[in-house]
């Protein structure tokens, strides 16, 4: 009978119980662990750099360029209860991933949904201006200081960050400026003179709480002299979309004038997906398993044999010399031909 190595082989009429000799190494081992997460918790957590980033969940993959500590972003995404294991969930998995800081609000909290903050509003609405202003005094009071750039969005947007990044590059966030929508991002300065000056004033903001937002934002951040950056790529094409491209390609390929598509536009654009910008930032009503789509074709899929273009950052924005220069307002809408495809 083959004895376990434990048992006092002396006496076999004794229980099967341990010997001090052999409660000594585990003992050992168990003060050992102690000592060891202490030593850790003491010494070493408080040199180590975790300032930053407080929910990331991780970066996809390696960039030879890459803005992420230099362009900080702070994501805030609007969603409602019923969206959470679905949109919410999507974004949380695919390009949430990637922001400096990601929020989400919602009528109800959920620890299943990380960062979502709960604001006392109607659960039956993803968005409204009562909750825009809301979420802009929330930021503004415990997150100005923890990024750059504001970026907003709702639970149906896909946003490549990286091209985010890419485009307000050449900005300091010490410049008030916006650049959207959808997915308007602003920086940090044009967020505290919009929630300081522009919110509380009457003259300069909407105080209703009904209505859509969009239009409502724009106004407050212009009536105290926010820039309007511009959006386009250096071929003049737009970067942020106001629907997705399978939606474009098909149900709003030709213009209508009739369709809310082609009303909701201040100009007329060019026809066909082609047109679009290879360095395109954000896309609007992508549903959950599109964005999971969207996710596999931007970072995984891949060319065979195609080699990469070679890139470079934009120089930075110099008020200064654009004056000196003659230039027009950043971000003139009129300056861009009329005929390249939202």
């Amino acid at each position: 009978r083959k004895e376990c190595v434990f048992l006092d082989r002396s006496n076999h009429s004794q229980p099967n119980t341990t010997s001090p000799s052999t409660a000594r190494p585990v003992l050992f081992l168990l003060l050992g662990i102690g000592i060891g997460y202490l030593i850790t918790k003491v010494l070493v957590w408080p040199i180590m750099d975790l300032k930053s980033h407080t929910n990331r969940t991780g970066a996809s993959t390696s960039l030879d360029i890459d803005l992420t500590d230099e362009v900080r972003v702070l994501c805030y995404v609007y969603t409602k209860p019923i969206n959470h294991k679905t949109q919410a969930q999507a974004v949380l998995e695919t390009w949430g991933r990637r922001c400096n800081k990601l929020i989400f609000f919602s009528s109800r909290s959920d620890l299943n949904l990380t960062g979502s903050v709960e604001l006392p509003v109607s659960p039956y609405f993803r968005e409204s201006w009562l909750k825009t202003k809301m979420a802009l005094k929330y930021l503004h009071d415990h997150h100005l200081n923890d990024a750059d750039w504001f970026l907003e969005a709702d639970d149906e947007t896909y946003v490549v960050m990286e091209n985010l990044r890419y485009m307000v590059y050449p900005y300091i966030p010490q410049l008030a400026i916006y650049f959207g929508s959808p997915g308007t991002v602003m920086s940090r300065a044009a967020l505290r003179r919009l929630v300081e000056l522009s919110l509380p004033n009457p003259s300069k903001c909407e105080q209703k709480n009904a209505g859509p937002t969009a239009e409502k934002l724009r106004e407050c951040l212009e009536n105290v002299n926010v820039l309007a950056g511009n959006t386009y790529d250096s071929e003049g094409r737009r970067r942020m979309y106001l629907i997705e491209p399978q939606a474009r390609s098909n149900l709003f390929l030709h213009y209508d004038s009739n369709i809310w598509f082609w009303k909701f536009l201040a100009y007329r654009t060019q026809d066909g997906i082609f047109a679009w910008s290879n360095y395109a930032v954000s896309f609007h009503y992508v549903q959950h398993r599109y964005i999971h789509c969207f996710e596999y074709m931007i970072y995984r899929l891949r060319t065979f044999g195609r080699k990469q273009i070679v890139e470079s950052l934009p120089p930075k924005y110099n008020p200064a010399a654009e004056k000196d220069q003659g230039a027009p307002r950043i971000g003139s809408d009129q300056d861009v031909p009329a005929d390249y495809e939202y």
